[in-house]
């Protein structure tokens, strides 16, 4: 009984490492993308004072209102992402809970079945 809940532990917490890794990873990655957006976009309006024609001038404001719709976007998005993948892994967490108690009881009925 004892090697099947060892290595049933070994497998759950391999799976919720990787559920934690992954959602470092996507924090990491949600923050350098807007961080990324955020400073293309003063890099592209720091031109802004040197441009005297009036079309530049519409075309940085349609820029800006593009750059900032996906920004917000963005963020509400990868918000929800890790909303969604913290529920996940609160999920997978009780499944393994609940995959354990289930090995444990299975193996102790076989044990008590089982000839000695």
């Amino acid at each position: 009984m004892d090697k099947g809940l060892e290595f049933f532990d070994a497998w759950a917490k391999t799976q919720k490492e990787f559920l934690e890794t992954s959602l470092k990873t996507q924090e990491v990655f949600r923050a350098h993308w807007l961080d990324s957006m955020k400073k293309s976009q003063e890099s592209f309006f720091s031109t802004a004072g040197s441009v005297d024609n009036p079309h530049a001038q519409e075309m940085l404001k349609l820029f800006n209102t593009w750059i900032g719709t996906m920004i917000n976007t963005s963020e509400l998005f990868n918000d929800e992402v890790v909303k969604l993948q913290q529920s996940w892994g609160k999920t997978l967490e009780n499944q393994i809970e609940q995959s354990k108690e289930l090995v444990k009881v299975f193996t102790e009925y076989l044990e008590k079945a089982s000839p000695k």
